[in-house]
């Protein structure tokens, strides 16, 4: 049985953990010994109990010089001061630690960033780095030489979109050989048994219910949703209210933004949702207004509970969006095709909406594209 090795950088809630639950769920364990190495505690109690049976406990030193709030923050401004990544000694004797109690066959760094630095210290085993998002977007943001030092210890790269691979090979086309795109898996069986549990849901059935979902980050662009409300408000009558499941650290810039509209009742912050599929299925929209993204995790599952989709114009969007299942628009453009969409003009909505209830998504190909990489 082949030992694996999945590192992550903290128990939030996104679309990475997301993947990797999904992945877990459908792994053959009798060809697989799992382990998940977490190195920060940050994050909710949900991924914690997901992720439990697999979590392997880290040394009492590396949790107090680096997983230690406090010495975190210390730590922290000495790098700032040194102008270097202190950091690395204490990875690299982690991470020996780890290889005295385990023998791992094959490690993958899950998440781009600290963790992939992390598992380059790794030695004499293989190892793959899965990157979750635009890679280029990185530039002139970050040293993507020292990034590189990091990649050159691995021997794959795993971009989970077309767009997402097109993107790091522009950063770094001497990776060629050895990258692949592999879509992130779903677990269809689980996603619709979740809408079982019961949800008292905040929707009113007689009004036209957008969701988003996300982190509260820039790129996301929740902020701009406000404003598409207030222009969509303008142009019909016809009641309608957006959802946002999510938090984060553009939490104030979107209740401005709501009260600078007016738009209290219409557009609802719900913060993070431990279960979102049931928002998801009785939407009658999800919508993604998302600068980037590499694979959107939310639009396929909407997909799988039968929910139409309408995205921002961005690579990946035409991957995983069809003519049959919802709409790709411009942000800009995103108030006039709302307003369409809301009215049912032409009945547009309904023509979709009846499509998307035939749509089925299969692991079949992904799984084994990934099993290939664990050989």
């Amino acid at each position: 049985m082949k030992r694996l090795l999945f590192v992550i950088p903290e128990y939030s809630h996104g679309g990475t953990n997301k993947s990797l639950e999904n992945l877990l769920g459908l792994i053959d364990k009798s060809k697989y010994d799992i382990s998940i190495y977490c190195l920060y505690e940050d994050g909710g109690e949900y991924y914690k109990q997901v992720f439990s049976p697999y979590i392997l406990k880290k040394s009492s030193l590396y949790y107090w010089m680096h997983d230690n709030v406090c010495t975190r923050k210390v730590m922290g401004l000495f790098n700032k001061w040194t102008k270097r990544n202190n950091f690395t000694i204490i990875y690299k004797r982690e991470v020996n630690l780890l290889q005295k109690k385990n023998e791992f066959n094959t490690v993958i760094a899950y998440q781009e960033g600290i963790a992939t630095e992390f598992v380059s210290y790794f030695n004499n085993v293989h190892k793959i780095a899965w990157i979750h998002f635009d890679y280029a977007m990185l530039k002139g943001k970050v040293n993507l030489l020292a990034r590189k030092k990091w990649y050159d210890h691995y021997q794959h790269v795993v971009c989970v979109s077309q767009a997402a691979l097109a993107s790091m090979l522009a950063v770094h086309p001497e990776y060629d050989a050895k990258s692949t795109y592999i879509y992130n898996t779903l677990n269809a069986n689980t996603i619709r048994k979740a809408c079982t549990k019961r949800a008292n849901l905040p929707y009113d059935k007689n009004i036209f219910n957008i969701l988003s979902i996300g982190r509260f980050v820039a790129v996301k662009q929740f902020h701009k949703i406000p404003e598409i409300a207030h222009s969509i408000r303008q142009n019909t009558n016809t009641p309608f209210r957006w959802f946002i499941i999510g938090s984060g650290e553009c939490d104030c810039l979107i209740q401005s933004e709501i009260s600078k509209y007016n738009l209290q009742d219409v557009v609802i912050l719900l913060g993070n949702q431990d279960n979102p599929y049931p928002y998801i299925r009785e939407a009658n929209l999800v919508a993604c207004t998302s600068v980037a993204e590499s694979f959107s995790y939310v639009i396929a599952e909407a997909k799988i509970l039968h929910t139409p989709v309408i995205s921002n114009d961005f690579p990946v969007a035409y991957e995983v969006v069809d003519e049959q299942t919802g709409w790709i628009a411009n942000i800009k453009e995103m108030p006039q095709l709302l307003t369409r969409i809301i009215n049912d003009e032409d009945g547009e909505y309904s023509r979709k909406k009846a499509s998307v209830m035939n749509y089925e998504y299969s692991n079949e190909e992904i799984l084994t594209k990934i099993e290939t990489l664990f050989q």
